[in-house]
């Protein structure tokens, strides 16, 4: 009697993990259906490119991926100021943040991908109906520029950065003003970073080898701070926003470890200042992911800095050989 209790038991164990095993499989059946029934047929034949091509050969893009741009612009509100010009529109802000992040699904991982802002390409106009026709070559941060500064904008920036890099498509994006990053960075109680240079401008506590937790506006302050005398100012900004990015996913994961709800409530916290074609559950699964896959360290292509006859401010130009390594060992299988 008691051997087939502990049958019956076993059984039910079984049956309870297969459908909870069915139970999870299907909610992301579902969420991955959702989010195709949304997505136009060009979009999806963008969004599921089995391979991109350089130097006319063909390299097949890892399955299991998924990716997220990050958009951070350089105004302090989510400015409504559209002004038409030759019947295209353009705004006042600027991309100063552009950060993909590649998620491999296999190996658990995932990839910063920084791109400066500064980085020169060929960056479209849209036109009243929505339509690039033409294009400048410019610093890559009037992608965002070029547009009503809402999803056309975001549409304008992800298409830049994929043609920077070698047409990989990149799933979905965040947009975000700066007024966010305070409101994000004190609700996981702060981000501490460990300073790799001197930056005296910030104060007297900010030298090499010093650890500043990063409160408030101070966390808004070292994502921002460049020597705008210095023609290559942006390298120095990405760096420090690369530190700040590594301290906050450690401040996050300990946050949310304490609170399970902490993305939602990150996300409508900060609805107000952003513009994302995610949903409140796609966050929350992205999120997930970020939390639970181990960090890679960032990844951005070499390059150097140059101011142009007839340019008003330098630009960064790509070595293409180091961004082509940059994309292959982060996109292709």
């Amino acid at each position: 009697m008691k051997k087939k209790t502990n049958i019956l038991l076993l059984l039910l164990v079984i049956l309870l993990v297969c459908t909870m095993g069915f139970g999870f499989y299907y909610v992301q059946q579902m969420a991955k259906q959702e989010d195709l029934n949304k997505a136009s047929p060009d979009d999806l034949a963008r969004r599921y490119r089995p391979s991109i091509v350089y130097h006319l050969q063909s390299y097949p893009l890892k399955r299991n991926m998924s990716s997220v741009l990050l958009i951070g612009t350089d105004n302090f509100v989510d400015d409504d100021k559209q002004n038409l010009d030759d019947e295209y529109y353009h705004n006042s802000n600027f991309a100063d943040l552009l950060l993909v992040l590649v998620f491999d699904h296999d190996s658990k991982t995932v990839t910063p991908f920084q791109i400066g802002r500064d980085t020169m390409c060929d960056v479209p106009r849209v036109n009243i109906a929505g339509e690039q026709l033409v294009s400048r070559y410019a610093q890559i941060t009037y992608a965002y520029t070029y547009g009503t500064g809402k999803e056309d904008s975001c549409v304008n920036t992800r298409n830049c950065v994929e043609r920077l890099l070698f047409q990989v498509p990149i799933d979905n994006y965040i947009a975000f003003t700066m007024d966010a990053v305070p409101i994000v960075n004190d609700l996981v109680g702060g981000v501490t970073v460990t300073l790799e240079n001197d930056i005296p401008a910030l104060g007297k506590a900010y030298v090499k080898g010093a650890q500043i937790n990063l409160k408030g506006k101070d966390a808004l302050r070292f994502v921002r701070y460049r020597d705008t005398s210095l023609m290559d100012s942006n390298l120095s900004r990405m760096s420090n926003q690369r530190l700040y990015m590594n301290g906050f996913t450690s401040a996050a994961r300990e946050a949310a470890g304490k609170d399970p709800d902490l993305a939602v409530k990150a996300f409508k916290l900060v609805t107000p200042f952003i513009h994302t074609d995610l949903t409140v559950d796609h966050v929350q699964r992205i999120v997930d992911d970020l939390l639970a896959y181990e960090l890679l360290p960032f990844v951005t292509p070499d390059g150097e800095y140059d101011l142009k006859e007839g340019e008003r401010f330098p630009g960064f130009y790509v070595d293409e050989a180091s961004l082509w390594s940059c994309v292959q060992s982060t996109f292709c299988e």
